[in-house]
């Protein structure tokens, strides 16, 4: 049997280590970077940076090689976006520079990887899934919680039953922010920019809670700012830098009545005084997530935040039956916990992407995509106008 030539991919986003302060996650090099190279679907054909320069310095950093790695400057000069050996341009930047380093290799008819969120606003980000759809662009979106094989776990206890019918759940997680944030994300109080604490991290932990237990059917939500200063520190010696005004709601709670007729009840709390971290490093839970049925409770709790939207092994999940037994329920483990952590599922939505896709315009395997992104977005918006920001 024939094997499917491999998606040849182009990242945009790819720095070398930083020498000084350093400015942004980095996520594509902790993320993206990892699956790409171990990838047997996959080749890393091409880097894209703000400059060709940074893109060769990424190419030699990472111990890529040049032969086969092109590097590209911005995306305004459209050399990526013409190359005709590139299928997939996956972009792990800053969120207000997601469109403009992809539509010129969305218009060229190129598939695309965005990371959530996908853009600064929903307008943004519609105007982005309309292009995707008038030139019939093949597209994902970074929103892999759903992935995780604890997620998928709690799908298949759900399903059958083990509690019985979901009647309600809750969600509290918590996240960066609050009083102080690293220099690296100092962007995270300036809301018309779209990616924080509040779009990230309420973004992907709702992804987790709609993957088990089904989609919004409406809701009323609570934003507050506790912190309309906020102080830049070194994310190292925690030394004051600066101090930045911050329009960005720090306290968030969802309340909603799922389709299913589930109430939800969904809490992000950010704040320097209780970071995320679990009791390993002196802390409470950073997820602490119940559902609760007609028979029984399903408790999850895991000590890093992002435990479940990375693919981080520490959860733990608990079944409580009606009849007073617990069950400590086993997860078990596959070929992508050989990956570093926050690899591991965007390693599995990239599974998904080449599964899914015949190159013949059909989707053969669930995926996020722009589209389903879009629905978040809009949700996100509501909850800002709702509550004057």
């Amino acid at each position: 049997m024939a094997t499917s030539p491999k998606i040849r991919t182009a990242l945009v986003g790819l720095n070398a280590p930083y020498t000084g302060a350093p400015t942004g996650t980095n996520w594509a090099a902790r993320a993206h970077l990892p699956y790409l190279q171990a990838s047997s679907k996959y080749e890393l054909v091409a880097l894209q940076n703000s400059s060709a320069e940074r893109a060769s310095k990424a190419i030699e950093a990472y111990g890529l090689n040049p032969d086969t790695v092109k590097a590209y400057g911005t995306p305004e000069d459209a050399d990526l976006a013409n190359d005709p050996n590139v299928d997939l341009v996956v972009s792990s930047i800053r969120v207000d520079r997601h469109g403009g380093s992809v539509i010129p290799s969305i218009k060229a008819g190129k598939a695309v990887f965005v990371e959530w969120p996908l853009e600064a606003n929903y307008a943004i980000a519609k105007d982005l899934t309309d292009l995707v759809k008038t030139h019939n662009v093949r597209n994902v979106v970074g929103l892999q919680g759903g992935f995780s094989p604890v997620v998928q776990k709690l799908k298949d206890l759900v399903a059958r039953g083990d509690i019985g019918k979901v009647e309600s759940s809750t969600v509290v997680i918590k996240s960066m922010g609050g009083a102080t944030l690293p220099s690296m994300v100092d962007y995270f109080v300036d809301k018309k920019i779209g990616g924080n604490a509040f779009t990230i991290a309420f973004g992907h932990s709702l992804e987790l809670v709609t993957q088990v237990l089904g989609e919004v059917a409406s809701h009323r939500s609570l934003l507050v700012n506790q912190y309309p200063e906020v102080s830049i520190v070194d994310p190292k010696t925690r030394e004051v830098l600066e101090k930045r005004p911050n329009d960005v709601p720090n306290q968030i709670v969802f309340n909603a009545i799922l389709k299913s007729g589930a109430v939800l009840t969904q809490k992000l709390h950010s704040s320097a005084s209780i970071p995320p971290g679990g009791k390993d490093q002196g802390q409470p839970p950073g997820l602490d997530w119940r559902i609760f049925g007609s028979k029984g409770e399903i408790r999850i709790t895991a000590n890093e935040t992002w435990a479940l939207n990375t693919g981080n092994g520490d959860a733990k999940v608990e079944v409580w039956k009606d009849d007073g037994t617990v069950v400590v329920v086993d997860i078990g483990v596959d070929e992508f916990e050989d990956l570093p952590a926050p690899a591991r599922n965007i390693g599995r939505v990239y599974e998904a992407f080449a599964a899914g896709l015949d190159w013949e315009g059909k989707k053969k395997k669930w995926y996020p995509d722009f589209e389903h992104a879009l629905k978040t977005h809009e949700l996100i918006e509501q909850m800002y106008k709702e509550n004057g920001f």
